[in-house]
């Protein structure tokens, strides 16, 4: 009875949040006991207990990360979180991270959302550097992103902008929201060259709630994300919701999959001229390279690359995870 009394007060949302900055402020404390190593770093701005750097970002990170290299240079240290990274804001030394040390730091950090939505980050924007990823790349180049296939759908490009076109004609003398428009003629584009469906046929987009989707993806791939910079404190996403609507965008998505799948395996389908990127890669994969297959899943995240894929994964996507070794 008293637990219950205690639960109605409202005890219970201030029990959890000092339980958060407990478990945060021992961590901090456990981490500065065992580090007995010292690393020669490059430059950094002072740092907050906990959060380290992450209160110099602000709204506009790249604005932020601007004015420390003017201050710092073009090579600067960041404590974000429990994250340690590393920044470069120089051409030359961009280069010698992009291209001359390229093996040592290829691999992008698999951020807590791309772990839900892509198959256990097994497609080719999250996965690690190893002989998969090189795998995936080799099938991206030869075989879905290669000239010839590229211009053979040339003409859906000339369809979707004739039809584009005929859309903002149609809304004249009105205003038209042109961030819409360009938006559903990506959109198009990409859904015929990638599953070979017009979706903005017929009402097709809000049939599927494709559109909706699409829509929550983004909102769940971008802005800050907890378990991103405090890998130790992942469980407040199960508290928040966020996980949740991780897996149930997950699903969703998963079951369309199977739906554009199990199409495009019927016997009795029309066969088009042209492949789209599904034909493709179930054509790969039942090929089957010896050394390393490809399943159902891996299949599905490429798509899911393939099909949508934000110019902005995560406000934090052009810094690099510093490794010790």
């Amino acid at each position: 009875m008293a637990l219950l009394q205690w639960l109605k007060e409202g005890f219970l949302p201030s029990f959890l949040f000092a339980g958060i900055i407990l478990v945060a402020v021992l961590k901090f404390l456990q981490k500065g006991m065992l580090r007995k190593r010292k690393f020669n770093l490059p430059p950094s701005p002072r740092k907050l207990p906990i959060i380290g750097n992450l209160h110099q970002l602000g709204n506009m990170p790249h604005i932020s990360l601007h004015r420390l290299a003017q201050k710092f240079g073009p090579i600067i240290f960041l404590q974000l979180g429990e994250v340690p990274t590393v920044v470069v804001s120089s051409a030359r030394v961009a280069k010698e991270v992009m291209k001359t040390h390229d093996l040592a730091l290829s691999s992008r950090p698999q951020i807590f959302s791309a772990k839900h939505l892509f198959y256990d980050c097994t497609d080719i924007v999250f996965s690690p550097y190893s002989a998969y990823w090189r795998h995936l790349r080799k099938i991206c180049i030869l075989e879905l992103l290669s000239a010839k296939r590229v211009q053979s759908f040339s003409f859906v490009r000339e369809e979707e902008v004739a039809r584009m076109v005929h859309r903002i004609a149609e809304s004249y003398p009105c205003p038209t929201n042109l961030t819409k428009i360009l938006g559903l003629y990506a959109n198009d584009v990409l859904c015929r060259v990638a599953f070979g469906r017009d979706f903005s046929a017929g009402g097709e987009y809000d049939r599927h709630g494709f559109q909706t989707m699409l829509e929550e993806y983004q909102v769940l791939l971008g802005g800050f994300s907890v378990g991103d910079f405090f890998p130790s404190m992942e469980f407040i996403h199960s508290l928040t919701g966020m996980k949740s609507r991780l897996q149930n965008t997950f699903r969703r998505f998963d079951h369309f999959f199977d739906e554009v799948v199990k199409e495009h395996l019927d016997p009795e389908r029309k066969k088009e001229e042209h492949k789209d990127l599904v034909d493709v890669l179930l054509h790969v994969k039942e090929e089957g390279a010896t050394e390393m297959p490809l399943t159902m899943d891996n299949v599905k995240a490429i798509i899911l690359v393939s099909g949508k894929l934000p110019h902005s994964l995560s406000p934090f996507n052009f810094t690099y995870n510093y490794h010790s070794a």
